[in-house]
């Protein structure tokens, strides 16, 4: 009796365990309901700082972005700024700044130095839209800590987030297809430049995956139509990005007719606030084998040997169920507009092949993860930047060298206007394509 006692003892405590473990796993791997987000009130409360604490909060980004940020050697090559060399002439500057809303100026001013376009202070306008964003993320990821974050009382006090606007913010965004069409009804232009020759679609956003379904028809509807044309134009000039799953799984998928894959290289600094992405993103330490054992040009090498991490992200696209199995030609238009998710899809298709390019270098800044996020000690600004050197499989450095089409077309913003047909890069890729009147 007493050995049967123990094992059924046993077994109830190796079940308690299990049910423990089971529940833990759910709580840190589930997704959120942002309809269900309370947070706790808050008494108003003036932030009334002084010239110490700006500066102070000065030097928090400056040694934050000195032990994570990926560019600085980028910005000097490509800028001829040195931004660390500059502390004291950036903090004299920022000593100045009359009150809060100076200070965000005089900062904005200070980060413009870096020339990176995710890297600013956060709009007090926008803190909200990327609480939501980041709380839909399972509490364990790296960037749901970026939605606790949001949660600070002095954060929440900068950014105007309490349970009124949450909802507010909710409510808006739960938007009924009719509502939600309306809004992006503007993201698509299809024309037919020559018929039964040239097809043509412009995207001027990637929008959340969410709300594609407006342009979901009106892109499947159109590509069913020309499928048999030996020419397509794909048109992102000044689209600076959004969801990328735009392109991943719904855009390209439509169109080809056979897989396309490419490997990027993301390296990162070390350093606490990165232990979790280092841990969660399976980044290697081993960086100087890595490199011996690369193609890599010597001065990429040199630049990537300051990286404490690195990993390999294989990127394909496939065919879906619907695709037409476009057998013709197809050409991206590019331009320096072209930045982020959007420079992601530019430069997946120089790698591939899968489309000639045609336009002027893109903005960069498209391989890596979404940008870390931190809040400043006094004021509570927010601080973004990128924190992922991407690098092609090739071996280009795309912060560096961005993309660079195989048509090169210079255009004024003149040339962007008007008919399609008169505008310089049309007229350039129906050259290529041996289209010319």
């Amino acid at each position: 009796m007493k050995k049967n006692a123990i094992i059924s003892f046993c077994l109830i405590m190796l079940l308690l365990i299990a049910s423990i473990f089971s529940y833990n796993f759910y709580i840190n791997t589930k997704t959120n309901d942002i309809r269900t987000i309370y947070l706790k009130e808050l008494e108003h409360k003036e932030f009334n700082l002084s010239k110490e604490d700006y500066i102070e909060d000065f030097n928090f980004a400056y040694n934050t972005l000195k032990e994570h940020y990926p560019f600085f050697e980028v910005n000097k090559k490509l800028y001829g700024v040195d931004w660390l060399a500059n502390k004291e002439k950036y903090e004299a500057y920022i000593a100045e700044s009359k009150n809060d809303a100076d200070f965000f100026t005089r900062m904005t001013y200070v980060l413009g130095e870096i020339h990176n376009r995710h890297t600013h202070l956060m709009p007090t306008e926008l803190g909200i839209d990327y609480y939501i964003t980041y709380k839909y993320f399972p509490i364990v990821w790296w960037r749901h800590d970026i939605a606790k974050m949001y949660e600070k009382d002095n954060v929440r006090r900068r950014y105007n987030i309490n349970n009124e606007t949450v909802k507010r913010f909710v409510d808006a965004n739960m938007k009924t297809d009719d509502e939600v069409n309306k809004t992006y009804s503007n993201n698509i232009i299809t024309e037919n430049i020559i018929k039964d020759k040239l097809a043509y679609i412009r995207i001027k956003s990637l929008i959340d995956y969410q709300f594609i379904n407006q342009d979901r028809e009106l892109v499947y509807n159109y590509l069913d139509k020309i499928n048999g044309y030996p020419f397509l134009i794909i048109d992102i000039r000044g689209n600076g990005g959004g969801d990328s799953r735009y392109w991943t799984d719904f855009l390209l998928p439509k169109i080809i007719d056979k897989k396309y894959e490419t490997k990027n290289y993301l390296f990162i600094k070390s350093g606490k606030l990165y232990e979790k992405i280092f841990r969660q993103e399976q980044f290697d330490n081993d960086v100087k084998t890595f490199l011996d054992n690369s193609s890599f040009s010597d001065d990429v090498k040199k630049i990537l040997s300051n990286f404490d991490g690195y990993t390999t992200w294989n990127m394909s696209v496939e065919p879906s169920e619907e695709s037409i199995h476009f057998k013709g030609k197809i050409y991206l238009l590019v331009d320096n507009g072209v930045y982020s998710s959007a420079e992601m899809l530019a430069s997946f298709c120089k790698e591939t092949k899968l489309a000639t390019l045609v336009g002027s270098r893109t903005g960069g800044d498209g391989i890596g993860f979404d940008p870390m996020q931190v809040d400043l000690p006094n004021t509570s600004f927010v601080l973004r930047f990128s924190n992922i050197m991407g690098v092609t499989e090739s071996g280009s450095i795309n912060e560096l060298d961005q993309t660079v089409p195989d048509i090169i077309v210079q255009e004024s913003e003149e040339d962007k206007t008007g008919y399609l047909e008169n505008q310089r890069i049309i007229k350039a890729v129906m050259r290529d394509a041996g289209l010319s009147k």
